[in-house]
C-alpha cells in the first residue's frame, strides 16, 4: 500500500461527536461502578486495620509469652504469634507487590521500518479515535486484535503504554474499511477519560480475586510456617480461620464489584462500538462481526485438521490461504456468496439458521452479545461504501508475513524440523478429497446432512404421482434446504427453556426480539412445539416430493433401481437405529463404574452389562458374518472385532478392576458403532449419487 491517502477509508461525512460522548446507560454503570469502588475501599480500609489490630495483639501477646518464662516452648509460642500477625499483614498487602505479565510466546513484534504503511494507518486511526498511540505493536496467529499491558497495582495511577496485538488470522478475513472499524474500536477503550473508572475496579476486582483465589504462594508459605513445630501449627490454624473469615465477607463484595465489573465492561464495548462507527462507519462494523464469527470458526477447523496433519508429521508452509480455502468452503456450504476478494459478502440480517431465537441477558459475561452490538450499530446508522481492499495491502509482504507467523506457530508447538512441509496446492487436494469422501453430494445443499431420510411408503407416492411436480431449485431452495437446521435449532431453544425454567437466577429472557418473564416459558415451548411439528412435516412432505421428482424424471429401468435403492436406505436405517439404541443401552449400564462403588454394587453393575454384552456380541457377528456388514470395516477394526468376540472377559474381579478388559470392550464397542454409521452414510451416499446421476 504505497499511497495511504488515496487508499484510506474516510470517516462518514457529517457525523456528530455527540455519538462518541458516554451513553445515558454508560454513565450510570459508571456510578454503580463507583459505589462498587467504594464499597471495597471500605470494606477493605476494615480488613487492614483489623489485620494490623490482630498483628499488635498477637505480637503483644508474643512478648509477653517470651518475657513471661524464657523456655523453648514459650520462645516458640512468641515467635510463632509474632510472625504469624505479621502474616496476616502481609496476606491483606501482598497484592500491591504482584504485577501481572502477559504471555507474549505466541506473539512477534514488529517494527515501522518493517511495516511503515500499517504503522501509518493506525496512527492515523488513534488521531481520529482521541486516542494515544501504542507502544508496541505485535502480530500473533489467531482471529483477533486486542490492546494490552502489563497490569498492576500502581498502573491505576502512573501512566501505562498500551500495546496492540494483530491477529493475521483477523486481516485474513475483513476488507480495509473493517479492519479500521476494528481498529478504531480497540482504541476507543481508551479514547475517553471516563474509560478510567473501567481500570480501577478492573483492578479492585483483582485485588479481590487475588485474596481469594490467587492464594497458592501464602499457602506454601503458611505450609512451610506450620512445619516448623506443633506449636507454629497451632498458630498456622489461628491464622488461617482469621483469612478465612475475612475471605467470608470478601466473597460477598466480590460478587457486586465482578458484576459492576462485567455491567461496565459490556457499556465499554458499546462506547468502543460508537468510536469505530463515528471514526469509520456502522455498517463496517457489522459486517466485521459476522466474518469474523466466520472467520473464527473456520480458524479453528483449520487448527483441528492441522494438528491431524502433525500427528503425521506434516505440517503446512502457510496456514492463511488454508484458512481463505476454509472460508470459501464454509460459504459454500452455508450458500454466502463471495466478493471480489474472496470474502463472504454478508446481506442484511443475516445469521446462521441454527443460532438460537432465545438469549438471555448474562450478567457475567463481559461482552454483549453479537446481536446486540449490531443493534446498536444500526441505531448509530452511519453508513459508508467500503473499500473492497484487502487488508493485506497494508503490509509490505503480505506472503513473507504470514510464512513467518506459521513458523512460529509450528515453533511454539515444538514441530520437529524433519516434519514434511505441506504445499498449498498439495493440501487443496487433500482437503476437498476429504470433503468429497465425507460429504454427499453438494447438489444437494446439505439437506441430507446428519439426518436419516424420512421413511415413507414408496408404493402410494408411486401411486400418487403429481401431474407436475415442482422444479429442483424450488424443491432445494435455500429456505427448504434449511429446514433440518431449523428443526435442530428448535429443539435446541426448546431444552434451553428448560434449563432456563430450572434456573431460579433467571427472570426474563428474550425469544425473537420479544422479552418474555421466566413465567410465560409455557406460552413460548407452545409456539416452538407448533413449529416444531410444521417443520418436520415439511421435511417430511420434501423427503417424499424430491423421491417423486427424481422418479418422475427416471426411465422405467432406473425407476425400479431408485425404488431398490430407497428401500435398502429405510431397511439399514431401522437396523441402524436399533443397533445405535443397543450401543446406547450396554455404555450406559457400564458407565456407573467410572465412578466410586462398592464391591457389591460393582458385581450388580456388571451382572447387567455382561447380560447385554451377550446381545450385543450376537448382533456384531451377525453383522461380520455378512460380506456386506464386513465390507464397511477395515482389517484394523476386523481384528478388533474378532478379539473382542473371541474372549470371555472379566472387567472386575475384587479388589481391583480389568483396566486392559475395559479398554478392550470400549475399542471394540467404538468400533462397532463406527461401521454402522459408516454403513449409513455410505448407502445414503450411493442413493444420492444415483440420484444426482438422473438430475
Amino acid at each position: 500500500m504505497n499511497n495511504l491517502t488515496l487508499s484510506y477509508p474516510p470517516m462518514p461525512a457529517g457525523a456528530d461527536k455527540s455519538i462518541i460522548k458516554p451513553s445515558k446507560a454508560f454513565q450510570k454503570h459508571v456510578y454503580l461502578s463507583i459505589g462498587a469502588i467504594l464499597l471495597f475501599i471500605i470494606c477493605y480500609l476494615l480488613l487492614f486495620l483489623g489485620a494490623i489490630g490482630i498483628a499488635i495483639v498477637f505480637g503483644y501477646l508474643g512478648v509477653f509469652v517470651i518475657q513471661l518464662r524464657a523456655t523453648f516452648i514459650t520462645l516458640a509460642l512468641g515467635v510463632a504469634l509474632i510472625l504469624s500477625g505479621l502474616m496476616l499483614v502481609y496476606f491483606v498487602i501482598k497484592f500491591i507487590f504482584k504485577r501481572t505479565h502477559i504471555d507474549r510466546s505466541d506473539l512477534v513484534e514488529i517494527t515501522q521500518t518493517d511495516e511503515p504503511a500499517l504503522f501509518d494507518f493506525i496512527y492515523k486511526v488513534t488521531a481520529e479515535a482521541g486516542a494515544p498511540k501504542p507502544k508496541r505493536i505485535y502480530l500473533s496467529a489467531e482471529v483477533n486484535a486486542a490492546v494490552f499491558y502489563n497490569s498492576s497495582f500502581w498502573s491505576m495511577f502512573l501512566p501505562v503504554k498500551k500495546n496492540l496485538k494483530i491477529g493475521l488470522g483477523l486481516v485474513n478475513a475483513i476488507n480495509i474499511s473493517e479492519f479500521k472499524a476494528v481498529m478504531a474500536h480497540e482504541f476507543g477503550h481508551f479514547s475517553q477519560k471516563s474509560m478510567k473508572v473501567g481500570s480501577y475496579i478492573y483492578n479492585f476486582n483483582k485485588v479481590v480475586y487475588d485474596m481469594l483465589y490467587d492464594t497458592d504462594d501464602y499457602s506454601k508459605m503458611l505450609n512451610s510456617f506450620s512445619r516448623v513445630h506443633s506449636v507454629f501449627r497451632a498458630a498456622a490454624v489461628v491464622n488461617l480461620r482469621i483469612i478465612q473469615g475475612m475471605q467470608y465477607v470478601l466473597r460477598k463484595v466480590y460478587v457486586v464489584i465482578n458484576k459492576a465489573n462485567l455491567a461496565l465492561s459490556r457499556q465499554m464495548e458499546f462506547h468502543a462500538d460508537s468510536v469505530a462507527a463515528y471514526v469509520s462507519c456502522s455498517n463496517h462494523i457489522i459486517t466485521s462481526l459476522k466474518r469474523i464469527e466466520i472467520a473464527q470458526a473456520c480458524y479453528d477447523s483449520l487448527i483441528n485438521y492441522s494438528r491431524v496433519n502433525l500427528a503425521e508429521n506434516k505440517r503446512s508452509d502457510n496456514l492463511y490461504p488454508q484458512h481463505l480455502e476454509f472460508i470459501k468452503q464454509f460459504c459454500s456450504h452455508q450458500k454466502i456468496n463471495l466478493d471480489e476478494i474472496s470474502l463472504p459478502i454478508i446481506t442484511e440480517g443475516w445469521t446462521a439458521p441454527d443460532n438460537s431465537e432465545i438469549t438471555i441477558k448474562d450478567q457475567w459475561s463481559s461482552h454483549p452479545t453479537t446481536e446486540d452490538r449490531e443493534a446498536h450499530a444500526n441505531e448509530i446508522n452511519l453508513p459508508v461504501a467500503p473499500l473492497n481492499l484487502s487488508a493485506w495491502a497494508l503490509f509490505k509482504d503480505a506472503a513473507a508475513v504470514q510464512v513467518q507467523i506459521t513458523d512460529h506457530l509450528y515453533a511454539i508447538v515444538n514441530t520437529d524440523p524433519k516434519t514434511e512441509v505441506i504445499s498449498f496446492e498439495a493440501f487443496k487436494e487433500d482437503f476437498y478429497t476429504q470433503i468429497s469422501t465425507n460429504s454427499y453430494n453438494p447438489v444437494f445443499n446439505n439437506y441430507f446432512d446428519n439426518r436419516n431420510i424420512t421413511e415413507f411408503d414408496i408404493d402410494e407416492a408411486v401411486r400418487e404421482l403429481p401431474p407436475a411436480s415442482a422444479s429442483f431449485d424450488t424443491l432445494l431452495s435455500v429456505e427448504n434446504s434449511n429446514l433440518p437446521k431449523v428443526e435442530s435449532r428448535i429443539q435446541n431453544d426448546l431444552a434451553f427453556l428448560a434449563q432456563i425454567s430450572l434456573n431460579t437466577s433467571i427472570k426474563t429472557f428474550d425469544f425473537r426480539g420479544e422479552k418474555y418473564s421466566v413465567d410465560s416459558i409455557y406460552d413460548v415451548e407452545t409456539i416452538l412445539k407448533a413449529d416444531l411439528v410444521k417443520t418436520q412435516k415439511q421435511i417430511q412432505e420434501l423427503d417424499k416430493n424430491i423421491f417423486t421428482f427424481f422418479y418422475t424424471n427416471a426411465d422405467l429401468a432406473r425407476q425400479q433401481i431408485l425404488v431398490n435403492k430407497y428401500q435398502e436406505l429405510f431397511k439399514f436405517q431401522k437396523e441402524a437405529a436399533a443397533d445405535y439404541d443397543l450401543y446406547n443401552e450396554i455404555m450406559k449400564a457400564i458407565s456407573p463404574i467410572y465412578n466410586q462403588m462398592t464391591s457389591d454394587r460393582i458385581i450388580d453393575t456388571l451382572g447387567v452389562v455382561y447380560k447385554q454384552e451377550r446381545q450385543v456380541k450376537a448382533r456384531i457377528k451377525e453383522i461380520i458374518d455378512t460380506p456386506t456388514g464386513l465390507s464397511y470395516y477395515n482389517a484394523t477394526q476386523i481384528a478388533i472385532i474378532e478379539a473382542y468376540l473371541a474372549a470371555q472377559h472379566i472387567y472386575y474381579t475384587n479388589p481391583g478392576y480389568d483396566n486392559n478388559a475395559i479398554n478392550k470392550f470400549n475399542e471394540a464397542l467404538s468400533t462397532y458403532i463406527t461401521g454402522i454409521s459408516n454403513r449409513n452414510f455410505e448407502i445414503k451416499k450411493d442413493l444420492l449419487n444415483f440420484q444426482a446421476e438422473l438430475f
